[in-house]
């Protein structure tokens, strides 16, 4: 699969300077790191689970205070929802279900960016799911960037 058109990363929503630098380095390459024929070679974390349209890792560079952290991420490369089939809700609500068995009895949260990385406070222009395992006695408040402009509180 040759690289999509367009930026392939908003380094302004990097979360540390490693993965900064790691993002620069895959787009001077035209690598998405999502696409699953990179995976492999440019996430490290390997592909869990695979169905039709979406596959399972862990994410890289989890969240901080978080006990797991997985994405979910589509097969093919789409930045929106409305570029998939609706049949793709169905599996990404299964899978859904399947991780909360999975990481049972803690509590869990998602996120999902659609659409321009610049608004949305993505970091990768491939969607993907963010799935989350909260701790039973959590020590830090978990936050998903959804916006890239304004301040934080």
């Amino acid at each position: 699969m040759s690289a999509p058109e367009g930026p392939l990363y908003y380094l302004e929503s990097s979360r540390s300077s490693e993965q900064r630098e790691y993002m620069e380095s895959l787009e001077s390459r035209g690598i998405c790191v999502f696409c699953p024929e990179n995976v492999e070679e440019h996430h490290g974390r390997p592909i869990e689970h695979r169905g039709e349209h979406w596959y399972v890792t862990q994410n890289a560079f989890p969240y901080e205070g978080t006990e797991a952290h997985y994405l979910i991420v589509p097969v093919k490369h789409v930045t929106s929802f409305e570029e998939l089939p609706d049949e793709a809700g169905a599996e990404l609500w299964a899978i859904k279900r399947m991780l909360r068995e999975r990481l049972a009895p803690l509590a869990t949260a998602t996120v999902e960016r659609s659409g321009d990385m610049k608004y949305n406070g993505g970091s990768v222009a491939h969607l993907h799911t963010h799935f989350v395992a909260l701790s039973r006695e959590p020590t830090r408040t978990i936050r998903f960037k959804v916006s890239a402009k304004g301040t934080e509180e």
